[in-house]
């Protein structure tokens, strides 16, 4: 399993993500900051990283700040790749979808259990 890191690992020269599934395990202040970097080519700016950490504490996901970081004007002209980054879209919107996701939602988690109570080999 990879370990999370905070601001407090983040030392302001990250190079950008080579993936969703690694920006992901950063949190907080360090996650907005990473994104920054991976999806705009810069550092964050003070007002940016106060407006994506309150949309956070709002209850907005990660997958939802790439998302918008992406498709702003300066996200559309940086135009970053992120693999894993559509999928990942697809799936948030696949959860919140209104019939489509609580059976989506059931599948993955039948999906784990299976895997949880498989045999090993």
């Amino acid at each position: 399993m990879t370990s999370r890191f905070s601001v407090e690992d983040f030392d302001g020269s990250l190079r950008p993500a080579r993936s969703v599934r690694e920006i992901m395990r950063a949190d907080g202040e360090a996650f907005v900051r990473w994104a920054y970097i991976t999806m705009l080519g810069r550092q964050a700016d003070a007002d940016g990283l106060a407006f994506y950490l309150r949309r956070m504490s709002e209850g907005k996901t990660k997958v939802s700040i790439l998302k918008q970081l992406k498709k702003s004007a300066e996200g559309r002209i940086y135009g970053a790749n992120l693999p894993g980054l559509a999928i990942a879209i697809r799936r948030a919107m696949l959860k919140r979808a209104p019939v489509v996701g609580p059976v989506y939602l059931w599948l993955l988690n039948a999906s784990d259990s299976k895997r949880l109570i498989a045999p090993a080999e």
